[in-house]
């Protein structure tokens, strides 16, 4: 792997499951290594949904060395081994170029496990922050051991969010649990943004609040920005809005494959794609100070 990176850790997360937080995790990260930057994902929630949808026929050895045994036997690649200090951790590397620490549900064990695992677990990311760009965390919709370990070691909160009410409701206790974490553990983790998947647009050529969506969407963005003013954040947080195009979702999902990859100029590859230029652009520039 190459050295002398210094792989900026994004947790992709909301405390509410359902709003496309793992298909995200799988079209930011695929564009990020399109755009040249060296990209590992990382799944953290133990429903594994990434790691399901990144092998869709059949999960690799090194992640479960023995799908058909009767005991679980985390493989080199299991996101399960990063919370010990002297087990082999090597990522799976895909064809696209990503690499990947994938899970099963036995990943939830860690949530029973005593706390200052997620101290081992730092460690570990800290030795593999120097080989990537980027670490992207699919992180668990729970308050639980895997979310404190995410939060613990991010640099960046990034939280997809439906347009109504559970969703927003997630957002914000979301930001509650950064900003516990920021103050005890993480002094350094910050909120880069928020971002609206699956809207229904009704006119492309009205503005985003007078049309663009449907009412009932509208007032619920209305009610996320009072959410983020709530936790002194501007509407200048939510960072973009992925349209929902039923059948290219499902038949991307099927064929195991990124909206890019499947048609390259929908709108919800086009939307993700200047997503991903953004989050990269805010890192670049929080980076160099700007």
């Amino acid at each position: 792997m190459d050295e002398h990176k210094s792989g900026k850790v994004i947790i992709i997360g909301n405390q509410k499951g359902g709003v496309v937080k793992t298909q995200s995790t799988n079209e930011i990260t695929f564009n990020m290594q399109q755009r040249g930057k060296k990209t590992l994902m990382i799944d953290f929630d133990s429903t594994s949904g990434l790691t399901e949808r990144t092998f869709p026929g059949e999960v690799p050895l090194s992640i479960d060395r023995e799908p058909l045994g009767n005991s679980f036997s985390p493989g080199v690649a299991h996101a399960f081994q990063l919370f010990f200090p002297d087990t082999e951790v090597i990522p799976e590397v895909l064809p696209d170029g990503r690499h990947i620490i994938g899970s099963t549900n036995e990943l939830g064990e860690i949530n029973y496990r005593p706390q200052d695992c997620v101290f081992d677990f730092k460690d570990r990311i800290e030795a593999l922050r120097k080989h990537y760009d980027y670490i992207v965390i699919d992180s668990a919709p729970d308050y639980n051991n895997l979310l404190i370990a995410s939060h613990v070691v991010g640099d960046y909160l990034l939280v997809p969010t439906l347009l109504e009410k559970g969703s927003r409701i997630g957002v914000g206790k979301q930001l509650n649990y950064m900003q516990r974490i920021k103050k005890n553990y993480n002094p350094g983790i910050q909120f880069l943004g928020t971002y609206i998947t699956q809207a229904s647009v009704q006119s492309y050529t009205q503005p985003l609040l007078d049309g663009y969506l449907t009412a009932v969407e509208t007032e619920n963005l209305r009610m996320l920005y009072e959410i983020l003013a709530e936790k002194n954040y501007g509407e200048d947080k939510v960072l973009g809005l992925i349209s929902w195009v039923k059948n290219q979702a499902k038949e991307a999902i099927e064929f195991g494959l990124t909206f890019r990859e499947y048609s390259p100029n929908s709108k919800p590859a086009v939307q993700y794609q200047e997503l991903t230029d953004k989050l990269i652009q805010l890192i670049e520039d929080d980076s160099n100070g700007q």
